[in-house]
């Protein structure tokens, strides 16, 4: 999963870099981290790197605790970002029918119309990344801790509870006013197929689909959307 997304990762990073924190529309989660990274006294040099450090840090010590091989298998790395892409047509198939709404709700799409396209690929990658990070990485963990661990549910429904909690948080945080249902719907949707992907399939698969949706929707945007 690690090799599988580190391309994601060194992208996102190279934006940062290149293009800068106010040369592209923010996202939210993105956001969200760096306050964190804020609150912990984290000097700003650092704050670059620190999503892609933490979804590094997190998968490699995955890794080592489940104590797993270290061979890698090209096919398996071709394979993922593949089946993402299989993945992502359902999304696809279903967005235009909520296509006004979404765009408007989306926290990402303010000014994307406007961008050159290399750097709505960056946008798509960087809220790929790190919305999964957030809702289903870290949400659905957490959800799943305070379901089966703290109120001892059985594991099958603590986890489907985990799935739905970060979907409808996935929903809001898009809409958070709830101005447009339709888009609400969609990302709730939406987030209910990532999160059973992230529990069923793992977190590079996740986002790989939740990466190539964003990128086949923000470069598809016209200028008069």
């Amino acid at each position: 999963m690690l090799l599988a997304i580190l391309p994601l990762i060194l992208l996102d990073v190279f934006g940062l870099i290149t293009r800068g924190s106010g040369d592209v529309p923010s996202n939210r989660a993105y956001e969200q981290l760096h306050a964190f990274m804020g609150f912990l006294d984290i000097p700003p040099v650092f704050m670059v790197f620190a999503g892609g450090a933490i979804i590094i840090i997190v998968l490699f010590t995955w890794h080592l605790f489940k104590n797993q091989p270290w061979s890698v298998k090209p096919n398996v790395l071709v394979g993922i970002p593949l089946e993402g892409a299989l993945w992502a047509i359902p999304l696809l198939l279903i967005a235009p029918l909520f296509t006004v709404s979404v765009l408007a709700a989306a926290p990402t799409a303010s000014g994307l119309e406007s961008l050159p396209m290399m750097d709505r690929v960056l946008v798509s990658i960087s809220a790929g990344l790190y919305e999964e990070l957030l809702f289903r990485m870290v949400g659905i963990a957490l959800l799943h801790a305070l379901f089966v661990d703290l109120c001892r549910m059985r594991n099958l429904d603590g986890t489907l509870l985990a799935i739905l909690g970060s979907a409808i948080a996935f929903a809001w945080y898009h809409d958070p006013s709830l101005d447009a249902p339709a888009a609400a719907f969609f990302y709730l949707l939406a987030g209910l197929e990532l999160g059973i992907l992230f529990v069923v399939r793992g977190f590079a698969i996740a986002v790989w689909t939740h990466v190539l949706y964003n990128t086949v929707i923000f470069t598809t945007m016209s200028s008069g959307t």
